[in-house]
């Protein structure tokens, strides 16, 4: 129950009235209300404050929470930061771009009446460890251009997705109510070569072997949601996807949908805020529009029902 004067902007964190909060100050107010109880040397991303709650309230954290935590304290990306290492604030800026997708679906989610639910979120380890065997491509060059040909030899390719989900569309008819979905988040970091691996990893362990069905216990794969960070870099992506190597000469490439981070990460005006927002916050459920692209152009959006189960 809010009071009158609270501004709902359904933020997770935020001011006692209800705005938004910026999380550049989140971690600095953290640290001044350790200090002010008398405990020094301690940030948001120590154990301290959680081994007090476990000890003095008799809470029950869990070990990965703990692990997490440890994680990022050992990774320091406060003073990576300032030291300039931007392949360590690379691994940081992945990791958000992840999550932004998990707080936008589970938030358009909320938004659908009770439409639609997020069955499952999975990321991180329980995804790790695949690999799938495929033919060996040999890779010559001409001049500018690159050329790529399989070889009778074969190699074996990891397919560990950024993030795996389900969701249930409950207005639906029987037989098609559940979708299942991977999730890349692509920052651009990667060359071609490395991206066209990883395109015939996703399309021989899906399509070709249907490997996901014994690895993750899912199936069908509605598609591989690949969020990348320009729309110059999602044509070239389209490019490859569309390559005989990846989905077969003369095949449709449906298995994977694109879209880019500006839709999401571009402010906008609130009429709840006083300054403009990233658009995800204020309008996550831009998601489930028809924002993903196919390489044949043509725009789709999660909601389509085609590969659904019950």
């Amino acid at each position: 129950m809010f009071g009158a004067g609270y501004a709902d902007s359904e933020l997770i964190f935020c001011q006692p009235g209800g705005q938004y909060y910026s999380p550049d100050r989140l971690g600095a107010r953290v640290v001044e209300l350790m200090r002010s109880v008398g405990l020094y040397c301690v940030s948001l991303h120590s154990l301290a404050p959680l081994t007090l709650l476990t000890e003095r309230r008799g809470l029950d954290i869990h070990d990965e929470m703990f692990e997490e935590i440890r994680n990022n304290r050992e990774k320091d990306y406060a003073n990576a930061a300032l030291r300039g290492q931007e392949m360590q604030l690379g691994f940081l800026r992945h990791s958000l771009m992840i999550s932004r997708m998990h707080f936008c679906i589970e938030m358009a989610c909320r938004k659908s009446a009770g439409k639609i639910q997020l069955e499952a979120w999975r990321q991180g380890g329980p995804l790790t460890g695949r690999k799938v065997e495929v033919p060996r491509v040999k890779s010559t060059r001409e001049g500018s251009q690159h050329f790529w040909e399989e070889s009778e030899e074969t190699e074996r390719l990891p397919v560990e997705p950024d993030a795996l989900f389900t969701l249930r569309f409950l207005d639906r008819p029987e037989g098609t109510r559940i979708a299942h979905f991977f999730y890349e988040a692509d920052r651009g970091s990667m060359n071609s070569t490395d991206m066209l691996k990883k395109f015939r990893a996703y399309h021989h362990f899906v399509k070709r072997q249907q490997r996901h069905k014994e690895s993750f216990g899912i199936h069908p794969i509605r598609a591989v949601l690949v969020e990348t960070t320009d729309e110059s870099r999602a044509r070239r992506l389209m490019q490859l996807v569309h390559h005989p190597l990846v989905c077969g000469s003369g095949k449709r490439a449906g298995l994977f949908w694109f879209t880019i981070s500006s839709l999401y990460a571009e402010s906008t005006s609130d009429a709840k805020s006083a300054r403009p927002l990233p658009h995800h916050l204020v309008k996550p459920e831009v998601v489930f529009e028809a924002i993903w692209a196919l390489p044949d152009q043509s725009m789709h959006s999660i909601k389509d029902i085609e590969n659904a189960v019950s």
